[in-house]
């Protein structure tokens, strides 16, 4: 489970960052594949017909579909660590927006949790007066408004979390696939899938584009 301090501090940019270079990595896997196959495999093909010519041709070959299998196998991590980081923007602004929910309401956070004037002291007794009742009740709903968003936040976080690590690990297991089809057909495409299902956003989430950092004091 995502905690609180660790979703409010992380640095998505930096994910983001990762993703673009992974991007580069699988372009550079792509361009020395094709290069291997234009200047290396083809003249080879072309001027040397013997068995040792034909036995070099085949590793070769074989480097170069290790490149282009790696190259779409990293163009897969790239979408996952895309996709995290998009998930991941989404449920911190989710959680700045409870940061400064809870400043408005003169809330704080602690331990994760919204807190109030009246947390842990309920007032109770027939002889308290009604406005303080008023408050009690008023701070009540905040309490449950901001907590209602944090839990959201980390419950986005963490399911986002969980599915990038699950498909990150059966990546990391195809590192020496070098049948370009299973590479391009099942390995990228399930990996696009993992991609689309990061970002389809279930109406009523309550994520909220665009909401800046709040104020240091509004959190613990």
């Amino acid at each position: 489970m995502v905690a609180y301090r660790d979703l409010y501090d992380c640095r998505v940019d930096q994910w983001q960052k990762a993703a673009d270079d992974w991007v580069d990595l699988a372009r550079r896997s792509s361009s020395a594949c094709e290069d291997i196959r234009a200047q290396g495999k083809k003249p080879l093909d072309d001027h040397w017909a013997d068995a040792t010519g034909k036995q070099a041709g085949r590793r070769l070959e074989d480097l170069a579909d290790r490149l282009e299998s790696g190259g779409d196998i990293m163009k897969g991590v790239a979408m996952v660590v895309d996709a995290l980081a998009h998930s991941m923007g989404l449920a911190q602004r989710t959680l700045f927006h409870a940061a400064e929910l809870a400043r408005e309401h003169g809330l704080s956070i602690e331990d994760g949790r919204a807190v109030g004037a009246y947390t842990g002291a309920a007032p109770v007794g027939p002889n308290v007066p009604q406005n303080v009742r008023d408050a009690y009740t008023k701070e009540l709903g905040q309490i449950f408004q901001v907590n209602g968003l944090i839990e959201e936040a980390l419950r986005e976080a963490s399911q986002a979390d969980a599915k990038a690590s699950a498909e990150l690990d059966k990546l990391a297991k195809t590192i020496n696939v070098s049948d370009t089809s299973q590479a391009h057909n099942e390995i990228l495409v399930e990996a696009s899938h993992v991609e689309f299902d990061f970002r389809v956003v279930e109406p009523g989430s309550g994520r909220h584009e665009g909401e800046d950092r709040p104020l240091d004091g509004a959190h613990g």
